[in-house]
């Protein structure tokens, strides 16, 4: 079992010093530190929960949900439009599919099963009942 754990953490030590991990960081950092972002930031998470308590309320008004509906879509907007926050998005997908394809590898050489792709062949004809092409 030690060999396993110093494999681990030796795994998470190349992760951190990954690109992906760095850039994600750096990413998240300078868009906290810029207040344009980082108030839209805490604006959509205030909107968002005054759409939650809404919703959870026995008695729903649907008209005071759909304005706040409305104010959370505005601000979806705007945080859409705000370079930092794109370029924080853009960061965090790279080092989640990062994170996805070392878990596929695991899983594979745990298991020996390989995920399929979605959409794609899974390289077994047994699994969609013909074989196109390979």
């Amino acid at each position: 079992m030690e060999k396993v754990l110093n494999q681990a953490e030796q795994l998470a030590e190349a992760i951190l010093e990954s690109e992906e991990y760095i850039k994600m960081r750096i990413a998240e950092q300078a868009t906290m530190r810029d207040e344009a972002a980082a108030a839209l930031l805490a604006e959509y998470s205030q909107r968002r929960s005054a759409v939650e308590t809404l919703l959870t309320s026995n008695d729903l008004d649907h008209s005071a949900l759909a304005e706040a509906g409305e104010r959370l879509e505005t601000v979806e907007k705007a945080i859409d439009d705000n370079p930092m926050i794109q370029t924080m998005r853009e960061a965090n997908t790279a080092f989640s599919d990062m994170m996805q394809q070392v878990n596929k590898i695991i899983k594979y050489v745990v298991t020996g099963e390989m995920e399929e792709a979605q959409g794609g062949c899974s390289g077994s004809c047994g699994s969609c009942g013909g074989c196109g092409g390979h």
